[in-house]
This record gives structure tokens, C-alpha cells and sequence, in this order.
């Protein structure tokens, strides 16, 4: 059943009635579209089946009733319907203040992921990027995008292993949380698509180059409950590993999306795998 369909259906099960679908993005990756209801504006999201993990995740989420994610209002496969979050972080007059408020959820809802919803998360598909798998899963995307590169491996492997002494935790990584990826008004997260679950200081790959003065030390505050904690020359260590290894969860996730895209997905971004492991040799 195709999406819009799908969402008709639902929705009437539900009682409401739908005045009108509107596509707002369409994307080699995934389509979305505004539902007009009698009882407000919904989003419906969908993406081929093979990549299409958001709905379960958040269902997920939901079940284990982890604090600051959008609960859906129906969903199914590939198919989401959310509701309206309102502007986004980047779009506010108080970007900075929004955006420290949603690293402290943030760091929140990875405790909250932390042990039993993660293990159900790779249950229901999410990418499996645990510190015991990710250099395996390294390896094979070094030799698909860049084989030349074969010398970070050695890296992402010391890391992973370094980490997991230091810190061993898995948990959801959002894999893109930047500040048009989240809502200002609850202050929460949204777009899980490029979601896994893998070391929780993967997220700051991302969400550290936001140019938004102690937004990683609010993260790191919330996360370790202690103020200042970003100023620990361990803790920083142990950030600077936790990032090097994002890169891997970026590059799985381009790559699921070029497959999943084939000849749609644009020709600029076929290159951006190979880009995000040439920042490990630079």
C-alpha cells in the first residue's frame, strides 16, 4: 500500500477526517508530505523498505517510554505519520539557548536508550554499530569507497577497542543532529532516518559543529551530571574517540541511501562515503 493511501487509511480508523495531502520534500531517499486533519496538521514520512527504520524506532522508543522524541500517531513498515513540531532550532531568534536545551534532552534520551531499548532497537533493524561490530563493519565500507584508505582501519579498531575500555555504552546515535533536525518548541529531536545504535558520543560528530558556543559542554554536563565535566582532559579523550568513530555510522548510512536511491540519488552526493572516510586520514 502506498503511503498517502496508507495514512487515509489509518486516520479514518482513528476517526479523523483528512482535507488534504500536500508533498513538502521529496528526496532520492525518502518523500514527505503535509496532512491536512480536522484536528490539525500531521507529517507523513516514508522511505523505500530496505532503509525505512524510522517508524520502528520510534515506536520503539515510545514502548520503553524514552523522554523527547515525537510520538507517532499511527505507524507502519515504512510509513510514519508525526505530529506538527513547529519551526525547527535553526529557524528561531534563540538558536543557541534552543539548541543547548536539545543536547540536555538529548543526553537524556540515550540514557533513557540505554540497555533494554537499544537491544530492541537492532532487534527491529536499526543498524548495529556497537563497539564489537564497528570495525567490521568498517572494513567492509573502507574497501567498497575507499580500499587506498586501508590505513584508517587500524585507527577506528584502536578506538573502538580504547573506548570500550574506558566507556562501554551503546545506545541510539540520531546519526544527523544538527539544528534544522530538531524543534525548537518542545526541544526535541526529529528526521531519525540515519539513526543506529553505536556509542553515544558518536552523535557529537555532528551535532559538535554546530557553531553554538557550550552546546557540547551542556551535553556532557546533562549526560555526566556534573557541571564542567567538558573541561576534563579525559572526558575530552574519550569525546575525541567517541567522534573519530562517528564517522563510520555516517558513511553506512550514505551508503544505505545511495543503494536504496540507485540512479535518483544525485550525482554530488554518491561521493560523500568516500568524503566522510577521507577526514579520517586528513
Amino acid at each position: 500500500m502506498d503511503a498517502v493511501t496508507w495514512a487515509r487509511s489509518a486516520l479514518a480508523e482513528q476517526g479523523r477526517e483528512v482535507r488534504d495531502v500536500v508533498e513538502v520534500r521529496r528526496r532520492a531517499w525518502s518523500t514527505i508530505w503535509r496532512v491536512g486533519t480536522d484536528d490539525g496538521d500531521l507529517y507523513l514520512k516514508t522511505a523505500p523498505e530496505v532503509i525505512g527504520v524510522e517508524p520502528a524506532l520510534l515506536e520503539v522508543l515510545a514502548l520503553h517510554g524514552v523522554p523527547h522524541v515525537q510520538r507517532p500517531v499511527a505507524a507502519e513498515g515504512p510509513h510514519v505519520l508525526l505530529p506538527d513540531g513547529g519551526p525547527v532550532v535553526r529557524e528561531v531568534d534563540e538558536r543557541d539557548t534552543v539548541w543547548h536545551e536539545v543536547l540536555r534532552h538529548y543526553a537524556e534520551l540515550q540514557w533513557a536508550t540505554e540497555p533494554a531499548a537499544a537491544e530492541d532497537l537492532v532487534r527491529a533493524g536499526v543498524p548495529d554499530l556497537r563497539l564489537s561490530v564497528l570495525p567490521e563493519v568498517a572494513a567492509e565500507l573502507v574497501e567498497r569507497w575507499a580500499p587506498e584508505h586501508r590505513s584508517v582501519l587500524a585507527v577506528l579498531r584502536d578506538a573502538a577497542a580504547e573506548l570500550d575500555e574506558l566507556m562501554p555504552m551503546a545506545t541510539v546515535d540520531h546519526g544527523d543532529l544538527h539544528t534544522g533536525n530538531a524543534f525548537a518548541r518542545d526541544a526535541v529531536p526529529f528526521d531519525w532516518g540515519d539513526a543506529c545504535v553505536s556509542h553515544p558520543f558518536a552523535s557529537l560528530l555532528v551535532a559538535g559543529r554546530e557553531e553554538v558556543p557550550g552546546a557540547v559542554d551542556a551535553y556532557l554536563e546533562t549526560f555526566f551530571g556534573e557541571p564542567g565535566v567538558g573541561e576534563d582532559p579525559d572526558v575530552q579523550h574519550i569525546v575525541q574517540l567517541g567522534t573519530t568513530l562517528g564517522v563510520v555510522p555516517r558513511v553506512l548510512s550514505w551508503q544505505r541511501a545511495i543503494d536504496a536511491a540507485g540512479d535518483a540519488m544525485p550525482v554530488e552526493w554518491r561521493a560523500s562515503p568516500r568524503t566522510w572516510l577521507a577526514t579520517l586520514v586528513e
